[in-house]
């Protein structure tokens, strides 16, 4: 219930954000799954209950490197500073305010879809699972171009999400074996391949977050 409903079983607070040091360490030990009630409310980023704010490249460089095979040759750097050229970080339908789903309970949903459909996709159902992708990206063009996104918004922005501007970059675990993967050691022993399918899982996640609020 924690990870399908965390407003309603008190995990979310006014931040997305770990109030914990220890947190990576006592994920990366399994404590997500063997001690939830208290890591879910204590350290969502580091157990991936929400992510952290939109996922960026910092560095004006990253898509050069990611060509010359810099995520795998120096994958700890590339993942906290080029984390979507690298991967880490993907589209998805991210609720962006707390508040979504008591609005989508009201009604809004359906009643003032331009602003519900882009605040809060994930309550509104906007995407398939959590990916985020147009259907068809030539004809989402087209459809934009002409204003459809706010003249059909329920039509629109579900085939054109990325286009309609719903979607946000954020980090989060890619499988959902990623817990596994990083409590027997692989985000030291791949870390090329960890840090791009588990970032969560990894501390990536966790980084990128502490970063956001230097």
């Amino acid at each position: 219930m924690s990870t399908t409903c965390p407003l309603s079983c008190g995990v979310c607070t006014f931040q997305c954000k770990d109030t914990e040091d220890q947190c990576l360490a006592w994920a990366q030990m399994g404590e997500c799954d063997e001690n939830p009630v208290y890591m879910y409310k204590t350290c969502p980023v580091a157990c991936g209950i929400c992510s952290p704010a939109k996922c960026q490249d910092t560095k004006f460089q990253c898509e050069g490197w990611g060509k010359n095979n810099g995520c795998n040759e120096n994958p700890e750097y590339m993942a906290r500073h080029c984390p979507v050229t690298c991967g880490v970080c993907k589209d998805t339908c991210k609720d962006l305010e707390a508040d979504c789903p008591g609005w989508a309970a009201g009604g809004e949903c359906l009643k003032n879809p331009v602003f519900m459909y882009k605040k809060c996709p994930n309550t509104c159902g906007v995407c398939e699972g959590s990916m985020c992708a147009d259907s068809n990206i030539t004809q989402c063009h087209i459809w934009a171009d002409a204003g459809q996104c706010v003249v059909n918004p329920t039509a629109v922005m579900k085939e054109c999400p990325s286009t309609c501007g719903v979607c946000t970059t954020t980090c989060f675990d890619h499988d959902e074996s990623c817990s596994g993967w990083a409590k027997a050691g692989l985000c030291t022993e791949q870390p090329a391949f960890m840090n791009r399918v588990c970032p969560s899982a990894c501390g990536v996640c966790a980084y990128l977050t502490n970063k956001d609020e230097l």
